[in-house]
């Protein structure tokens, strides 16, 4: 590691490599229930189902790949190998994903294990990209407050790239392609999305490749049994902190995830948006990702992470429903009122910069986990931890959406509805079905999340102990 201070351009390539993983994220976790459901006509539980499938594959391959990098020897580092040749796969199966082929668009069957292998070929070559890239956190810097800097521009990127696609998809390929509930416009977005992936992956990349002589080398050693691996493995997932992030994450992800493949449902049926004024919603998503940043530099370096981490998330769980509820109990103005919009835009702004400097903290929360868990085993396992982080996030478009599915499922919502005829009832049953499940896994991972012990004195201790 070194002792020398980041420079801005580390910074921000740093950063940028979580703008690729953003746009895929926002896709699978807005888009893709929506577009293989109500546009292609597959059951909402098998696709939810085949979105869900994937994440078995996860499991087996983010620990894996996390311990191989971990332990990877080369003139290229550890990270920038496994980085450089996921990149091109990568693209190639997202843009296939949205354009499958029309010979089996009847076919519930063939459409339903094509959703499964394009997916599980994204989420497996993501893998080799993604947990290298985020492990470099915890290489380029052992400072407690700097690693909340870096990790809030790796969310602030994230949620730009992914908002920007976003943007771009309401505001021009859906528009252009019909609409929503048109299958053109989003066949176009997977190629537009892939292509913004390819150049962001390769900029940070590269621009983190002149740190590599800077990074941890693993020590030589011979070739560990499978038995080896995964004793190391549990030896690593021992410790108490990461267990409290990665259960609370677990269930935090699962409820984001519910929330974010329900939340196009909510705006097309329940406010009645069009494609036009949800782009305008990015756009202020967009200045929240900005503005999370700075807060929650300011949070981590005033309070301990933890108590700044669990008092947003607080926040976040009592003031995310407000809108839907008062709705119900008719405080909330009809669709139509002018006062609406921009009610939900100041509600969304707010929920939003308080999710990100959540996410901010909490990910820096594990950047310090890697010391505390090398004081135990002797060896650095960023990719490991990373990789586990990884895994219990990408619950937002795993077990989340499955659960999004069920809900509009259980709501009685119909594939062909169009959101001038969806009975007030309907509405009323994916409020009164999706808030109280949401609420119950957001409030178990905040328990889980008081279990988390590395205070900045604590991490101090364990740099300065590492360093002896």
């Amino acid at each position: 590691m070194s002792d020398k201070k980041l420079t801005t351009g580390i910074r921000l390539y740093y950063g940028l490599g979580a703008a690729p993983y953003g746009i895929k994220e926002n896709g699978f976790s807005y888009f893709l229930l929506i577009f293989y459901s109500q546009v292609l006509g597959l059951s909402p539980v098998l696709t939810s189902a085949a979105l869900s499938i994937a994440i078995i594959f996860d499991a087996i391959s983010d620990p894996i790949v996390g311990y191989i990098s971990d332990n990877w020897r080369s003139r290229w580092g550890r990270r920038h190998p496994f980085m450089y040749v996921s990149i091109v796969p990568i693209c190639i199966a997202y843009g296939f994903l949205w354009n499958p082929p029309g010979d089996i668009l009847d076919n519930q069957t063939a459409l339903f294990f094509y959703l499964v292998g394009m997916t599980i070929a994204v989420r497996l070559m993501f893998t080799f990209f993604e947990v290298p890239n985020t492990a470099l956190i915890s290489e380029l810097t052992d400072d407690y407050d700097e690693r909340t800097n870096l990790m809030g521009l790796r969310f602030m990127f994230g949620w730009l790239g992914g908002i920007g696609i976003a943007f771009l998809n309401y505001s021009v390929f859906l528009q252009q392609g019909g609409g929503l509930l048109a299958a053109s416009g989003y066949g176009t977005y997977g190629i537009a999305a892939a292509c913004l992936m390819l150049v962001g992956m390769l900029v940070s990349s590269l621009g983190t490749h002149k740190s590599i002589t800077n990074l941890h080398v693993p020590p030589k050693r011979e070739r560990p049994s499978i038995k080896t691996v995964f004793r190391e493995l549990a030896e690593t997932m021992q410790n108490s902190s990461f267990r409290a992030l990665f259960f609370a994450a677990l269930f935090s992800g699962t409820a984001g995830g519910m929330q974010a493949a329900l939340s196009i449902y909510f705006s097309t049926f329940f406010w009645e948006w069009k494609p036009s004024q949800l782009a305008v919603f990015t756009m202020f998503q967009a200045m929240a990702a900005i503005c999370a940043v700075p807060v929650a530099r300011f949070l981590g370096s005033r309070f301990d992470k933890k108590r700044a981490a669990m008092g947003s998330f607080l926040f976040m769980i009592c003031f995310g429903p407000l809108m839907l509820f008062g709705r119900l109990l008719d405080i909330v103005p009809e669709n139509g009122n002018p006062i609406l919009f921009p009610m939900l835009l100041a509600h969304n702004f707010v929920e939003v910069g308080v999710i990100i400097v959540f996410s901010i903290l909490a990910g820096s929360m594990m950047a310090d986990v890697v010391e505390d868990s090398a004081i135990d085993t002797a060896r650095r396992s960023e990719g490991v931890i990373f990789a586990a982080r990884g895994f219990a996030g990408k619950m937002v478009s795993g077990l989340g959406v499955l659960l999004a599915g069920l809900v509009i499922s259980m709501a009685n919502l119909a594939r062909d509805a169009k959101p001038e005829n969806v009975p007030e009832d309907v509405l009323v049953a994916l409020v009164l079905y999706a808030v109280p499940i949401q609420g119950l896994l957001y409030l178990s991972a905040l328990a889980i999340m008081s279990r988390y012990r590395i205070t900045r004195a604590q991490h101090d201790e364990n740099v300065a102990t590492l360093t002896i």
